[in-house]
């Protein structure tokens, strides 16, 4: 089973972009198992209270109505948490943040993310390494 960890700016960018869609990920990893943390939630909750509330509110329904599953025990930094339940997971990280994406490929953890503002990529820093 492979596992996609997505972060809060993938969840919040399923309201906010045409070209961002849970189709389209799975299409990149079809039977995949969707999942995040809790403190990618807890980001998403404090987001309600702002200018990106109602994109915040759709990323939360998102994962209610998909059955996403929220992994309780990552509690603390979400990004730190994104990456080290990638690492624990042996999963792929969904992100849209550069900075994420680049620490995550800096630490051997394939990551899908939005190139040129258009579509999803898979970048797996294992496959290129043996690729060269």
């Amino acid at each position: 089973m492979r596992y996609l960890i997505l972060d809060t700016s993938f969840l919040m960018a399923l309201a906010e972009l045409r070209s961002v869609s849970l189709s389209e990920l799975t299409r990149l990893y079809p039977g995949a198992d969707l999942v995040t943390t809790k403190s990618v939630i807890r980001e998403l909750k404090s987001f309600l209270r702002g200018r990106r509330r109602v994109s915040a509110g759709v990323a939360l329904e998102v994962v209610r109505r998909h059955g996403i599953r929220v992994m309780e025990e990552y509690d603390g930094e979400a990004d730190d948490d994104v990456l080290a339940l990638a690492k624990a997971l042996d999963g792929v990280v969904v992100t849209l943040d550069l900075e994420l994406k680049g620490r995550a490929l800096d630490e051997g953890i394939p990551a899908i993310y939005l190139r040129a503002g258009k579509r999803l990529v898979l970048d797996d820093p294992l496959r290129l390494s043996k690729e060269g």
